[in-house]
């Protein structure tokens, strides 16, 4: 069996596992959570997968084929998905979808290992085994569309799933009719309940912190986010862009990329300005928390990275390559920065 045949075999294992997922939540919410669970670490084991097959071994260095090929190790955790795909593929999965894939797998892992009393009977149980769900498939859902590449055969999987979730939120109706009186207050106070991207219900309350860029939180499945509301750079469309700059279009299915955001949220005529009168404020800049080059957007008194939709208050210049950059620099003469290694590294290269 070829690598390619392993991983085709490990993803459609996956998407199985997620539809019986979904499908047995009314019937067997206990089984429900452990095949969803399941499903989200196969996927992200799978894009391991992509990189090499012994990355999915506990133990890569004690990795043996034959033994991997009968199913006959150890596999990793969690934790060292995470890791690893930040480590060795190069690309992070956030704090928020990690700790809502780590959420559903402590409620996994309890069920497995203990038991949940109430599990079949508790409405609320369920409500927040239903909200699990819908943060995790979230999160899932848009790392499967950024690593299109590796799993664009799966479109068809992916969405049926996605439909299938739509239909599997119907277990929330209930709390979002008891928050009326809640969100009309919100309401009323100026700020209008928007969709929430993990749940669908309009119960996502913005902090707004200006006229394009607002953080919410879902008063019925309790997603937090951060929406950036701009116009399509390719058909000029009105959209809403959730948590990552990496998109797709509603309307023209057209890909969006960080620097699509960097060019709607900069004010081009104030950063000319302030350039020329040396204000370094609007310097084009780094994130130190996702490492963009050249992602960090200047917002009135904030700076907002168009790649991982970080907020900061301020940007500082590495002493060593000048390059600007959020987080803090004290140290970055002889550290470095996220685009330099500082004088260490180049002493360490001469």
């Amino acid at each position: 069996m070829t690598h390619h045949h392993i991983f085709d075999s490990l993803t459609r294992n996956a998407f199985d596992f997620l539809e019986r997922g979904i499908e047995e939540f009314d019937k067997a919410p206990k089984y429900s959570v452990i095949h969803f669970c399941a499903a989200v670490e196969m996927l992200l084991k799978a894009r391991l997968m992509k990189e090499h097959w012994s990355l999915i071994v506990s133990r890569p260095e004690q990795a043996n084929l034959a033994k991997f090929m009968a199913g006959d190790f150890i596999s990793v955790t969690l934790e060292e998905i995470r890791a690893r795909i930040r480590d060795i593929a190069g690309e992070d999965i956030s704090d928020d979808a990690y700790g809502s894939f780590r959420a559903l797998a402590n409620h996994r892992n309890k069920l497995v290992h203990f038991f949940h009393p109430e599990m079949d009977s508790d409405e609320k149980a369920k409500e927040q085994i239903v909200a699990e769900h819908c943060r995790s498939w979230f999160h899932l859902h848009r790392l499967l569309i950024r690593w299109d590449r590796y799993f664009h055969d799966f479109g068809g999987e992916i969405a049926r799933a996605d439909r299938a979730m739509k239909g599997h939120r119907k277990y929330l109706s209930a709390k979002f009719k008891a928050l009326k009186t809640e969100l009309e207050v919100a309401r009323k106070a100026g700020n209008t309940p928007k969709a929430c991207s993990a749940c669908g219900f309009k119960a996502a309350v913005p902090n707004n912190l200006d006229d394009q860029i607002a953080s919410l939180r879902c008063l019925v499945c309790d997603h937090t986010e951060i929406q950036v509301e701009l116009e399509c750079p390719h058909c000029g469309e009105p959209i809403v862009i959730a948590n990552v700059g990496y998109s797709t279009c509603e309307h023209c299915e057209e890909g969006i990329e960080p620097e699509h955001l960097v060019d709607a949220l900069t004010d081009h005529v104030a950063a000319h300005i302030g350039i020329k009168d040396g204000d370094d404020g609007w310097e084009p800049a780094n994130c130190g928390a996702c490492e963009g080059y050249h992602t960090v957007v200047r917002r009135g008194d904030h700076y907002f990275c168009a790649s991982c939709f970080d907020i900061s208050d301020h940007i500082e210049q590495c002493q060593w390559c000048n390059e600007f950059n959020t987080g803090d620099m004290e140290h970055s003469f002889w550290a470095g920065c996220s685009h330099c290694d500082g004088k260490a590294g180049w002493e360490k290269d001469d």
